[in-house]
């Protein structure tokens, strides 16, 4: 008897949570408090319902590198992975700190750029975003 007692509260128990969960999925959604303080607006016969929004293209930022020998080395292999927004926006760095980086694209990440033309970035980076040449 103990038993069936046991079991029947314990259905009872599912019961009740799988109902709070049912409920809680139906009501999924409805932000909105309901009761006689609710103001119910009706949509006017001449509104439109079909919602098309444009808010027209996203401007992307594409910024212009700066102009020396080695900027078409950099456009030509660099943009190939990264927008020149990677060179633009780092920090200031030193002419070793940007072979040290160029570097790492090569070896690490496997950027396919000769030994000759990383030669002609590197001192193209030295030459024009370090912190005596960049521009503020």
């Amino acid at each position: 008897m103990r038993t069936l007692k046991w079991y029947a509260m314990t259905i009872l128990a599912i019961c009740i949570l799988a109902g709070r969960g049912l409920y809680a999925d139906f009501r999924a959604g409805v932000y909105t408090p309901t009761g006689p303080e609710t103001i119910h607006q009706i949509l006017p016969a001449t509104a439109s319902t079909d919602a098309t929004y444009d808010a027209g293209q996203y401007p992307i930022y594409y910024p212009e590198l700066a102009a020396g020998d080695g900027k078409d080395d950099v456009e030509n292999n660099c943009e190939l992975c990264h927008s020149p927004r990677y060179i633009t926006m780092q920090p200031v760095m030193s002419a070793q700190a940007w072979s040290d980086e160029v570097n790492k694209m090569r070896k690490t990440f496997g950027a396919s750029i000769p030994d000759d033309t990383a030669q002609k970035i590197i001192q193209y980076l030295g030459s024009h975003y370090t912190p005596e040449t960049r521009k503020r």
